[in-house]
């Protein structure tokens, strides 16, 4: 077995590149190259849309022009179809030389990988998008199976609205360690109090709409499958248990001041960790303020050691 030479991300890039698309990986397109690009399909818009109002004012209806066949108006339509798509593949290739490392890299994508890749991402023309599928691209080449066939797929299904709803959701979110999905903190019960249940004491509950994540937009990452269907519940806990959040660079912890509570949070799947891993969402500063109010009723927070 030959022995596989160590590159870069970029170099590696360029090499996939060079696979692909049967040529060297050119530099980011300058904005007025952007627009001659697409000026072609926009010089065939307009030249139809020409064609239409002369011939409803009848000009040049004397013309002896032959009208385009069925099948001749197809295979242009096939063109543009597939100009198009390699407009997408190499415009999202140019963008991920931005998020390629210098680091050296030893182990080879995945050809099969990077062909779904390449199937999916030549349909993604909105830039927001393409920004998303080439941060994809360029950490699976530093760490070749980081986001699996399934995360691709969903991806492929996404909005640029439901990849907004998604960095909102990792704005709100934590971990309880690194080996799990984070999760969204929302509510707590506290059981087997009835004088807590009388006083309306016995319920804690954030609105996360306040924070910009609508309940619609709940549903639509659950549907999507990146986060559960359901909410979750942790085990009852009691008096004197401590608890660690690790939100992004801002760990919380706190000690338990009754007996029976339980801690209700929505919690990623997966595939939705795998697609938050790109976004490095900082945590919301008065979510958290929100939360230490809302939880300060059960839990005393401690400074971190």
């Amino acid at each position: 077995m030959s022995k596989i030479q160590p590159m870069s991300g970029q170099q590696r890039l360029r090499q996939l590149a060079k696979r692909q698309l049967g040529q060297e990986l050119a530099s980011r397109p300058r904005q007025d190259q952007q627009d001659n690009t697409i000026s072609i399909q926009q010089v065939r818009q307009a030249s139809a849309v020409h064609q239409q109002l002369s011939s409803r004012a009848g000009v040049g209806a004397d013309l002896d022009v032959p009208e385009d066949t069925l099948s001749t108006r197809a295979e242009r339509r096939r063109q543009m179809t597939v100009e198009r798509q390699q407009y997408n593949l190499e415009k999202v290739m140019v963008l991920a030389q931005e998020y390629c490392t210098d680091q050296a890299v030893s182990q080879e994508l995945d050809p099969d990988w990077f062909y779904h890749f390449c199937e999916l991402v030549q349909n993604i023309s909105a830039l927001s998008m393409q920004k998303l599928w080439a941060r994809i691209l360029a950490a699976e080449i530093s760490m070749p199976g980081s986001f699996s066939y399934k995360t691709l797929n969903i991806l492929r299904q996404m909005h640029h609205k439901d990849a907004q709803a998604l960095q909102l959701a990792s704005s709100l979110s934590c971990r309880i360690s690194a080996q799990e999905p984070a999760h969204i903190y929302f509510s707590y019960l506290q059981q087997g109090s009835f004088w807590q249940w009388i006083r309306g004491r016995h319920r804690g509950v954030l609105n996360l709409s306040q924070f910009g994540l609508t309940y619609p937009q709940i549903l639509s990452l659950t549907d999507l499958g990146l986060l559960h269907p359901a909410e979750i519940e942790s085990g009852v806990m009691n008096k004197g248990q401590t608890l660690q959040w690790m939100f992004p660079q801002t760990p919380l912890q706190g000690r338990l001041k009754a007996n029976g509570i339980v801690l209700q949070y929505y919690k990623f799947t997966n595939n939705g960790a795998e697609l938050m891993s790109l976004l490095n969402s900082p945590v919301q500063p008065l979510f958290m303020q929100a939360l230490q109010t809302l939880f300060g009723n059960v839990i005393e927070f401690q400074p971190m050691a």
